[in-house]
């Protein structure tokens, strides 16, 4: 039986730069409330390479009651306790070089791309967003040659709004793993959905792999696909996990 179902943010249960699709959303928090007292419910939770502020604001407005990831596995959350943890395989070291990252981005490619805006309230990657697709992946193509380059403990990852140049050890396997830890559940409990390669060792990893409409083609061959796009393809997916679950349990 599932007993979590984690949610990538940007093209899942949100869609960047849009207005939520609020009736999906509310739907789905209803579930989310329901699975308190309702063991065929899964509870929620949120795996995002977004920073915190923007994944705990989410998980409050969505009732999440345990541990969320953000920053692609860099940090977890409990918006309960209000308890922040940081991977413990973000070292000085790794913190040093995260920095040498950041400054050559923001002295040698903001200069050529001035919509990009640096989330400067991130800790553990360096990530950007912009709304142009095009300008991102060229921003993505010259992160990934400096990185391969240079920056062997480094990986980048490249959705339609954003580029992300996270720590390898700490990606989203890795955050799901220290979830799984500590709820005391095995990867056969978790289902997960997500859209951009960011996901795809998550999806590989997780019990239950689904993927919305507008996912990646990779992502598309390594879950179950749903009709919907982005929030309604989290809901759609929702809805197959918990008639999954009271099928087994009934």
């Amino acid at each position: 039986m599932i007993t979590y179902f984690v949610l990538d943010l940007d093209g899942c249960l949100t869609y960047p730069f849009e207005t939520p699709d609020w009736k999906s959303v509310t739907k789905i928090r209803e579930y989310q409330l329901q699975s308190g007292r309702d063991h065929t419910i899964p509870a929620l939770s949120l795996c995002t390479g977004r920073p915190l502020p923007y994944a705990e604001a989410v998980a409050q407005w969505m009732g999440i009651r345990d541990t969320i990831i953000f920053e692609s596995g860099g940090g977890f959350f409990h918006p309960l306790t209000n308890e922040l943890t940081w991977s413990p395989h973000f070292t000085g070291e790794i913190a040093k070089k995260s920095q040498e990252i950041r400054s050559w981005f923001g002295s040698d490619v903001l200069s050529q791309f001035p919509g990009v805006m640096l989330e400067f309230t991130k800790h553990t990657d360096v990530g950007m967003v912009h709304t142009d697709v095009n300008e991102i992946g060229q921003v993505y193509e010259i992160a990934r040659k400096r990185i391969e380059a240079d920056y062997p403990e480094f990986e980048v990852h490249q959705t339609g709004v954003s580029v992300n140049i996270i720590v390898k050890a700490c990606n989203k396997v890795s955050g799901l793993k220290f979830f799984a830890e500590r709820q005391g559940v095995s990867p056969s409990q978790i289902a997960y959905i997500g859209d951009s390669t960011g996901d795809l060792m998550a999806l590989e990893w997780a019990g239950a792999p689904f993927a919305p409409s507008n996912a990646i083609r990779e992502v598309r061959e390594r879950a179950r696909v749903m009709n919907g796009e982005a929030t309604a393809g989290v809901l759609e997916a929702y809805e197959a996990i918990i008639a999954q679950n009271r099928g087994l349990s009934g």
